[in-house]
């Protein structure tokens, strides 16, 4: 499934418009960062939705990680599976 397809999914278009800025933004930003510096982004983009009384439900979280390790390797997509564990 390509990038643009999640986003026309049911799923994606129900999230908090919040959600979606925030899923768009990593996910365009990407291409052209390491798993390593996109984990300190997540940790605090979670800071920030629990500031605003919001957060990902484990569904919506996994739709992230769908988009975001689209063709990232098994490697690194077990580190952002690790990551999201903790969070």
């Amino acid at each position: 499934m390509q990038q643009q397809d999640f986003f026309s999914t049911q799923e994606f278009i129900s999230l908090h418009p919040l959600k979606q800025k925030i899923i768009k933004e990593l996910a365009t930003n990407r291409a052209n960062e390491s798993v390593e510096s996109m984990i300190p982004k997540i940790i605090s983009i979670n800071h920030e939705l629990n500031k605003r009384n919001l957060n990902f439900t484990k569904k919506e979280s996994r739709l992230m990680i769908n988009i975001l390790t689209k063709d990232m390797s098994p490697a690194d997509k077990q580190k952002i599976d690790m990551i999201m564990g903790m969070m």
